[in-house]
This record gives structure tokens, sequence and C-alpha cells, in this order.
């Protein structure tokens, strides 16, 4: 009894010393990297990436419109980890992705489903559609009309294929430009704007647009003055379709409240709805000069509805909870504001006849305007528009004699203001005045101002963007300068 209970303890001992000199099996590294999607669109993306703290597999996924993405580690054989969501960097969900039969990939959430996925075929037709000038394009797979978005518009597309696929191309312009053609890798293609090709071999597609020269912005049916009481406004146009509303609430001799406001008129209900609007208290000293400006807020919302000799302002953020009724105020003959349009175009040609040293046009400018604004009462304002690395810059000279004078006509209120010297102009003698405003959601503005004593000539050149950060409008002020 003794010796079986022996060599049962026996055979136990080398079963164990067996076990533990057995190597655990070699796990290989991962190697299944690109682009898979399953039947559902789904998609899952793996690439190797040296960005981080180490290097590793990043694994990106788009399942059921959840977009996350994560350097996931390697766990055994498959890439076990979370994912964080594309905006938020907030983890979404768990996940793990292994190896599935030849080529594919299983991934599975944790309190979620199972997705297969299979290879993407690798690109072999590259196309891009893009626009020249004020418009944007759409595009859908197939022969029907591609839906737009005015809200959120396009002006670009780019498609990798990994075969012939059929795309339909809709062009449609900016308020106040016209769609000319259709070019295709540099040659003319089409004058439709709407074009339906199969895309077989790479290529180009560029949208011609051109500013309407019989365009005019509806909203100088209403540009002039209003009253309401101790209120007081200023409608101006902006752009090309776009109106800016200056209000301003005296409180008293020394103080006053200013509401700044942009936004397009809806020309069937005379109706400009708007946000982002910027409202300002502002105290003046005994010599009437600016005390103190100080934002209350930059998110007001609200509409300005016209009608006729006036118009009404509804702001959501009113302090009084009703509407103000402005009333159009008719412009003295002494003034120089009106109801109809005071610029008029004319040709280079025409410039020499009131500057015999004009603006330089810079390099590269697109949509280049002259125009002009004559009045009995001051020498002609000279001005040129024109678009450059897809910023619209207005620029105006004038003789003032005056190193004070504004004639700029961009009534913001400037949150920065610094001198820089004007190293083209005049040998390096001109200094100019550099303003800025920042509009928060909506837009930013730009200016420099500056004045030649020896000519008494005074000028100014601005521009308006979504975001003008690290925007130095003073270099392309340098360009400007008038040739000898």
């Amino acid at each position: 009894m003794k010796r079986t209970i022996s060599l049962l303890m026996a055979l136990v001992l080398l079963l164990g010393l067996a076990a533990c000199g057995r190597q655990p099996e070699e796990v290989k590294a991962w190697s299944r990297s690109g682009s898979f999607s399953d039947e559902n669109e789904n998609v899952l993306s793996i690439s190797w990436t040296e960005e981080g703290t180490e290097p590793g597999w990043y694994v990106w996924a788009a399942l059921d419109e959840t977009m996350a993405g994560a350097v996931l580690p390697q766990e055994g054989s498959s890439l076990h980890g979370a994912l964080k969501d594309w905006d938020t960097q907030e983890e979404v969900f768990t996940v793990t992705v292994s190896e599935e039969g030849e080529d594919g990939l299983l991934l599975q959430v944790e309190g979620g489903g199972s997705y297969h996925m299979k290879p993407l075929p690798e690109p072999k037709i590259f196309v891009s559609v893009n626009t020249e000038g004020m418009g944007n394009v759409a595009a859908a797979e197939g022969e029907e009309t591609p839906e737009v978005d005015p809200e959120y518009p396009f002006q670009s597309h780019q498609f990798n294929l990994a075969e012939p696929v059929t795309y339909t191309f809709l062009a449609w312009p900016r308020t106040g430009y016209l769609f000319v053609k259709w070019q295709k890798d540099g040659q003319d293609f089409s004058y439709d704007a709407q074009i339906t090709v199969e895309l077989t071999d790479s290529a180009d597609f560029v949208a011609v647009f051109e500013e309407d020269p019989d365009w005019q912005n509806p909203v100088m049916n209403f540009v002039g003055n209003y009253q309401s009481g101790r209120a007081r406004a200023t409608v101006e146009c902006w752009d090309k379709d776009e109106a800016w509303i200056t209000i301003e609430w005296s409180g008293s001799a020394w103080e006053l409240a200013r509401w700044l406001i942009a936004g397009k008129l809806d020309t069937e209900t005379l109706t400009i709805p708007y946000e982002g609007c910027s409202k300002y208290n502002v105290t003046y000293d005994d010599n009437g000069e600016v005390k103190n400006e100080e934002q209350v807020y930059g998110d007001g919302t609200g509409t300005i509805v016209f009608h006729d000799g006036g118009f009404t302002w509804h702001e959501d953020q009113s302090e009084y909870g009703q509407d103000l009724e402005f009333e159009w105020v008719p412009v003295e003959e002494s003034e120089t504001i009106g109801m109809a349009n005071p610029w008029r175009v004319i040709t280079e040609d025409e410039i020499q006849n009131f500057f015999a040293q004009p603006f330089t046009v810079p390099e590269g400018a697109e949509n280049v305007e002259w125009s002009v604004m004559e009045s009995a009462d001051s020498n002609p304002l000279l001005q040129l528009s024109f678009d450059l690395d897809g910023q619209h810059y207005t620029a105006r000279m004038q003789a003032t004699d005056d190193a004070e004078a504004d004639i700029s006509g961009m009534n913001y209120a400037w949150a920065d203001e610094m001198e820089r010297s004007l190293q083209n102009w005049a040998e390096g003698k001109l200094t100019a005045k550099c303003f800025r405003f920042v509009g928060g959601n909506e837009y930013d503005a730009d200016l420099c101002t500056w004045f030649d004593a020896e000519t008494g000539i005074s000028y100014a050149v601005g521009v308006t963007a979504e975001d003008l950060d690290g925007f130095d409008l003073l270099a392309i002020a340098e360009q400007m300068c008038p040739q000898e």
C-alpha cells in the first residue's frame, strides 16, 4: 500500500515538473492594419503611430454614427482598450479587436455587439472638386441632384475610389455672384451648373464663379439713419447681401448703450434675423471723450423687421421686454448719406482722373474692383476691393489734409490698437495705426489706417473673416504702396 502511494506521489511530482518546464506559446506581433468595413458601412481603421508618449496601434472606429479612437495595447493576440469620442475625448466604449478569417477583423464592444470587418479595397482613382471665385459645390453618388446646405456649404470635395463610380456635382454661387463653367484638369468641361460624370480616372474638377455686375445688395433700399425716442440707429450695407446695423440708446450726456448687429435680409419678409450681437456700455468724460467701453454680452439674438418709413427692433435679451419702433430720418442736403448707392464703379483708365499714384494691387488678387464716391463737400474717395487667399479686402484713399480722418467706413468697437511702421511707404517714414475687433462666434475684423503729411492723403485697408488669429494685415498694406 505504501509503495502504491509512493508511486502516485512520484507521478504527480513528475507531471508537475513537466508542467513547470513547458514554455508558453509565443504571441505573434499584430500585423493587420488598414481600413475595414462591414455590410452596414461601419468602419474600422488600424494604423501604427509614433505620436504620443509611446508608439502603438491607433484604432479608430465609426460605429452607428459614433466616431471614436485611441492607441490600444496588444493583449495576447488582440488589441484591447477604451476608445475616446472624436470631439469630446471622453471614453465612449471598450473594444477588443482580433483577427478573423484570412484577412478580416472581429470588433467586439463590451456591453454591445460584434462587428465582422473586411478590408476596404485600396483606392486607385483620386478626384478633387474645388471652386474658383465665390461659390459652393455639392456632390452625390449616382445621378440624383445633390442636397445643398446653405448654412454649412462646401467649397471642395475629395474622393478616393477603388473602382469607377458615377457622381453628380452641383455648383451654386454665393449671393452677388454667377456660375460660369466647370473645368476638368484645367480645361473647360461644361457650362451646366449640374453635371453627372463617371469617375474612371483621377481628375481635378473646378467650379468657376464670377461677380454679377448687375447685383445690388437689397439692403441698399434701407440704408440711412433712424430714430426712436432717445435711441438712434444707422443701417449700412455689408458685403454682397448683408446689413450692418448700429443702435445707440443714450441714458444721459455721459453714457449710452450700443448694439452692433450684422445679418442677412430676407427679401420676402423684409426681416433680418441675427445672432452674435454685441452690446456695449460706453461712458464719457466731461470733454466728450470715451472714458470706458465695457462689453455686456456678445451673443445677442433678435430681429429687425423693415416696414414703410422705418423698422421694428426685437432684441431677445432686452431689459424692457418690448420692441422698439424706429422711424427713418430724412437726410439733410448737407449730408452725404442717402438711399442710393454713393459708389460708382470705374475702370483702371479712369483712376488717373482722381489719383496719379493709386494703390498697387497685390500679386495674386482676384475679383479686383475700383470704385469712387464723389461729393460736393469733400474730395473724391477712391476704393479698391479684391479677394486674396480666401479673404476679402477693402482699401480706400482720399485727400483729407487731416491726420485723424477716418475714411475706412468700418464702425467697430475696436478692442486692440497699436502703431507700426510702414517700411515700403515714404522710405519708412509713415506710421500705421492697426486695430482689431474680435466678434466671438461670428467674425473678426482688422483695420490699418495711415496718413501721409507730405501729400495730405489718408489711407485705410480693412478685412473681415471668421478667424483672424495670427493674421497680419500690415503685410497686405505693405504690398499696396503706389509705384513711382
